[in-house]
């Protein structure tokens, strides 16, 4: 009876721990694993990121997982991804779906994706609006160019010296989809300096390439050396090649009401990208 007692002391308690203890570390594992579990891309796209849906829309649509990737599509669209946009617009309309490409399409269109652009001048072809599609066309070819732009200008007056020129240019899509420019011009070489109001049109042959034609109004700022002129008019003509909506480079040969005639060489650049590049000198 006395080697009962005994045998309730600390040895059972190891015994019953012994026992427990795999539970406990499998436990551990699972609660571990749950926690460290890399998220999916579905996981990412659910908790709001458009790449992650985007990415995850191009993987269905490669395993032919059609509806799913519209979703995905549709989701990162509405997340504000343009390309989403193009993507789940241009799906539908190979599938014949018009109505339901053009939301998306518009989408983009307003983001200013000449891609989109493009898309719908087709989506109305195929609705049979030739009119409509001619007019997405005519302004696909100029939505991505800057609405405003700085311009720096060499001028080399044939009457000799080295001239500069600066240019702010506006040029929204409401003005015959960027084919008007409005602008102020200062320019200056070393026998006229002028402060100019200017107007123009631009004719875009391709979206890269467009020839162009302004006029030139406004006061010189040193009447002396301007032949006694108070107020200078002037014309230029030349070309612009376009890098999409960083900017430009033009070219092209200009004259003025007191006979100057010059040559010119310019390079424009977006506003906000100007402001970039001032602000890192």
């Amino acid at each position: 009876m006395g080697v009962a007692p005994s045998l309730q002391g600390p040895r059972p308690s190891l015994l019953r721990v012994s026992c427990l203890l795999p539970c406990l570390l499998t436990a551990a594992c699972v609660t571990t694993g749950e926690a460290t579990r890399a998220l999916t891309l579905e996981d990412k796209c659910e908790g709001g990121s458009a790449s992650s849906c985007e990415t995850w829309g191009q993987q269905l649509a490669m395993e032919h997982r059609t509806e799913e990737a519209d979703r995905a599509f549709g989701r990162a669209c509405s997340l504000g991804s343009t390309s989403a946009c193009l993507k789940q617009g241009r799906d539908r309309l190979s599938r014949g779906d018009l109505d339901g490409a053009e939301p998306p399409l518009r989408r983009a269109y307003d983001e200013e994706s000449e891609e989109a652009t493009l898309a719908l001048a087709d989506l109305q072809d195929a609705r049979g609006d030739a009119a409509g599609a001619a007019h997405f066309r005519y302004e696909a070819l100029a939505i991505d160019k800057s609405t405003t732009e700085f311009a720096l200008g060499w001028r080399v007056p044939f009457d000799g010296g080295m001239g500069l020129a600066l240019d702010v240019n506006v040029q929204p899509m409401g003005l015959k989809a960027r084919r008007l420019t409005l602008g102020l011009n200062v320019s200056a070489d070393p026998k006229r300096a002028s402060l100019n109001a200017t107007v123009g049109y631009q004719h875009f042959v391709t979206n890269w390439f467009a020839p162009y034609a302004r006029a030139l109004v406004g006061p010189y700022l040193d009447v002396e050396n301007s032949r006694r002129n108070p107020i200078n008019l002037g014309a230029e003509v030349g070309m612009k090649v376009f890098a999409g909506p960083i900017g430009h480079l033009g070219t092209g040969f200009g004259t003025s009401l007191d006979g100057s005639t010059y040559y010119f060489l310019e390079a424009g650049l977006d506003w906000v990208l100007t402001l970039v590049v001032l602000g890192h000198l």
